[in-house]
């Protein structure tokens, strides 16, 4: 793990600090890092964020069965393929890791990105503090604190009876329904219809 200066009030102080592992985060400290200064990266759950574990990655690997199967139903002289959706769950589990991100921590200090797991939150100007497994820790940041945490679906009152799926239910089932009514034209609600 990239070492971190500790400042005379106590905390450690990096050039940028970055709420939030996803990809918007990991590729801001990334950049940071490029750009010869000290960045570190701070999530609560996992670093990778929505699109490693409940969007882009295990949708297109559960929609890639599905089209290649799809590409096949009406060309003539072949014998349309099956889904098995017991391996298609076990193929999308193994493209998100088992839903670890371990593999996200390594790239980070690799990279030389300072990562830090917990709920972060601005406390003064360029001032973090960060609830962790750990403790209470703060990190201050010399240039910016920049804020990528992502966003989660919003279900009106009136549907919320009705036991709606965000994107983590659509692409994290266990089960495949019989069938499915998609409202949204989000990239994930796209691919959860087809």
């Amino acid at each position: 793990m990239a070492s971190t200066e500790h400042g005379t009030e106590g905390g450690d102080v990096f050039d940028v600090v970055v709420l939030g592992g996803g990809p918007v985060g990991e590729n801001v400290a990334q950049y940071a890092v490029e750009g010869g200064l000290r960045a570190v990266l701070v999530d609560a759950e996992r670093f990778g964020g929505e699109c490693a574990y409940w969007a882009c990655v295990p949708s297109r690997a559960l929609l890639r069965p599905v089209t290649v199967v799809g590409a096949g139903a009406d060309l003539e002289g072949m014998t349309p393929g099956r889904l098995e959706p017991e391996a298609l769950l076990r193929r999308r589990d193994t493209w998100v890791s088992g839903y670890g991100d371990a593999g996200q921590v390594a790239w980070a200090h690799e990279a030389g990105i300072t990562t830090v797991r917990g709920h972060g939150r601005l406390v003064g100007e360029r001032e973090v503090a960060v609830e962790g497994e750990d403790g209470p820790r703060r990190l201050r940041a010399r240039r910016a604190v920049v804020v990528a945490t992502g966003s989660r679906p919003y279900v009106p009152d009136t549907y919320r009876d009705a036991l709606p799926w965000g994107s983590r239910d659509a692409t994290g089932l266990r089960e495949v329904p019989a069938s499915l009514l998609v409202v949204g034209g989000g990239v994930v609600a796209c691919e959860a219809a087809t």
